[in-house]
């Protein structure tokens, strides 16, 4: 009998921020392009013990509402590809997806089989058939460490508008690295895409960081951008990370807005020890950004637009952090606001194109928050 696995408060975090870049990347993709591919590799039964939807329903109705709302033209060709490799667990998701209304430009499929065979057979077809695939966003969220071969995360980065979303269980990977077993230990080097991943053990220090940190530095090996989010379980202790990979600046800018949506204090985590402290704390200390800042454009006279790319690419924060932190510069007089001739700009707005800001000399002005 289909055993089906209980919804956690991080389970639900990590599907809300899905959810929350779905619903960017579903109208913006869908307004350049004719075709878009949504994959889930690891996909699971469909549902949890609670009755409530896997991220395969999710997808779609995120998907769905767009179409319903006119923010996704309805022509737009979607294919879902739900890989599972537990026969009875795809059986049951192709039972609760079939269950479903969704637009006829929806293709949606369920494949019972292994997520790096699966994709990676088909990206073979792909390749001698000289074809480049439409914009892929690839979830990735294994319930262990094997089947996600760093080689095949490349293989679908180096396309066009293609992105990975890769659930990194650091808490399993830490505990097996120095398993007895050849078989078990011989995972880590194809999901890291290095035989370096067995040093970690004889190293000083966090263990966990050092595993996040090389796979982060694999990843942008693949990737100009990569962002991380964590999820701790109930003694807060780190249980995964989700790693997002990408090759183009606004879709890494907007799962970074994803991420700020679930985590209102860091955009960077959430804990099943505290599960609401994320969603109340509103305010975030300012100083790390401000900082920032200051020592990459001290003394300059910087078009908005450069700071915001350099908010977006190099820091944690976003652009309407920054615009948050010039309105109190510019209150109390720590940055002129500059406007180009003709531009009648309101007080506290900063249009991208439009202003330039000019910085305080002093590298290490401060004490604005």
């Amino acid at each position: 009998m289909l055993k089906l696995p209980k919804m956690t408060p991080h389970t639900a975090a990590k599907h809300l921020l899905l959810k929350r870049y779905l619903d960017r990347w579903f109208p913006i993709l869908g307004r350049y392009h004719k075709s878009i591919n949504y994959i889930d590799g690891f996909a699971g039964p469909g549902e949890y013990q609670g009755g409530e939807a896997g991220s395969p329903q999710m997808a779609i109705e995120a998907a769905k509402a767009h179409v319903e709302k006119g923010t996704l033209d309805p022509d737009v060709q979607i294919h879902f590809s739900f890989v599972e490799a537990d026969p009875e667990s795809a059986e049951n998701l192709k039972a609760r997806l079939s269950a479903l209304q969704y637009p006829s430009s929806f293709r949606v499929e369920v494949t019972t089989g292994r997520f790096a065979e699966t994709i990676g057979t088909e990206l073979d077809r792909l390749e001698h058939s000289g074809q480049a695939p439409a914009p892929i966003f690839a979830f990735v969220d294994p319930f262990g460490f094997s089947g996600i071969p760093l080689e095949l995360m490349g293989r679908i980065l180096r396309y066009p508008r293609c992105e990975v979303f890769v659930n990194v269980m650091v808490e399993f990977i830490s505990r097996f690295l120095e398993h007895p077993n050849d078989q078990i230990v011989g995972h880590f080097p194809r999901t890291f895409g290095t035989d370096e991943v067995l040093e970690i053990p004889k190293q000083m220090g966090d263990r966990d960081a050092a595993i996040l940190s090389m796979y982060r530095n694999q990843l942008a090996t693949l990737a100009r951008y990569v962002g991380r989010f964590d999820m701790h379980g109930k003694r807060d202790q780190k249980t995964y990370s989700l790693f997002f990979a990408s090759n183009h600046p606004k879709g890494f800018e907007k799962m970074k807005e994803a991420m700020w949506s679930v985590d209102k204090a860091e955009g960077a985590r959430f804990s099943d020890a505290d599960p609401g402290e994320s969603y109340a704390f509103e305010l975030f200390p300012f100083w790390p950004l401000w900082d920032q800042l200051l020592a990459r454009f001290a003394g300059q006279r910087v078009p908005m637009e450069d700071v915001e790319r350099f908010v977006v690419e190099e820091t944690d924060f976003l652009p309407t952090h920054a615009r948050t932190i010039f309105k109190e510069c510019e209150r109390k007089g720590e940055v002129v606001v500059e406007a180009d001739p003709g531009y009648r700009r309101r007080a506290g707005t900063y249009k991208a194109d439009k202003v330039y800001i000019k910085f305080p000399a002093d590298a290490q002005a401060r004490g604005l928050f």
